[in-house]
């Protein structure tokens, strides 16, 4: 029999209390690492998460002819990926998370212009998070450009495309120098490494993010990689997989770092 999974939304009775949003940015990180906990046990073991939310959740004012406030407590990029819907692997309800999604997560104009506005003008918003996720289709289109030329002749016809790639190439090449650095030149040449090479760039790629968001939006923050295989935000470190969220390396030694663990977890 399979086991049930339920996520409810429900609205809070008369008298029951809701958690207070979070009023700093470390309850808003671990409001974040939590959420993200909760739906991923529901995933490997079954059962029920309940939301308690007010009307606001359903798009219903709190009192007739009153307004509709936008009270989100953290901002997201991420990417447009169908597979990483935010509000769920956060298991979070409606006006919790404002959400900024694009191919590849990458922080273009736009992106960085409603980020700036969500902290801006929304002053409940206390972190912003970068959310990278495994087999990210605009890395890998990424990875293939710098594998083979011939794709990205193909993807230059089509500006609005190339722009994707072009700001992702950074951290796909950083991320290819870490795994020759950790195996030598002919890993190039292995089955695995362009799986690996996409997977480590994704890390690369939030990371990278995240550093540019911290100089230039006025808020904490932090980064992650949704996992498709374990349902759990995090990045690999020393020690293996790390779950939760991170904050932006400080400098290139860290990121160094950040990828050379990576790497030497590819396995090659």
């Amino acid at each position: 029999m399979t086991e049930q999974r339920e996520i409810i939304w429900r609205q809070a009775r008369p008298g029951e209390e809701r958690p207070a949003r979070p009023a700093s940015p470390a309850e808003a990180r671990a409001r974040l690492e939590s959420g993200n906990a909760d739906f991923a046990k529901l995933g490997d073991h079954g059962g029920q998460q309940i939301i308690s939310v007010g009307p606001e959740a359903f798009g219903l004012p709190p009192a007739a002819g009153a307004g509709l406030a936008q009270q989100p407590f953290a901002a997201v990029l991420a990417c447009s990926d169908a597979r990483a819907p935010v509000e769920l692997l956060f298991n979070q309800a409606g006006n919790s998370i404002f959400v900024v999604r694009v191919a590849g997560n990458v922080p273009g104009r736009e992106c960085l212009g409603s980020l700036n506005y969500a902290v801006t003008n929304l002053p409940t918003v206390k972190m912003i998070t970068v959310l990278g996720h495994t087999s990210c289709g605009a890395v890998s289109a990424a990875v293939d450009a710098l594998l083979s030329p011939q794709v990205y002749l193909d993807v230059i016809q089509d500006p609005s495309l190339r722009a994707i790639v072009d700001a992702l190439l950074a951290g796909v090449r950083m991320a290819d120098q870490a795994l020759v650095n950790t195996y030598g030149r002919d890993i190039r040449d292995a089955p695995g490494f362009r799986d690996a090479l996409v997977d480590l760039a994704v890390t690369a790629n939030a990371a990278i993010t995240a550093v540019v968001l911290a100089r230039a939006v006025d808020c904490a923050v932090t980064f992650g990689v949704f996992s498709l295989d374990n349902r759990t935000v995090g990045i690999t470190g020393a020690d293996g997989w790390d779950a939760g969220l991170h904050d932006p390396p400080d400098g290139d030694r860290s990121l160094t770092q950040l990828l050379t663990w990576g790497a030497a977890a590819a396995g090659l």
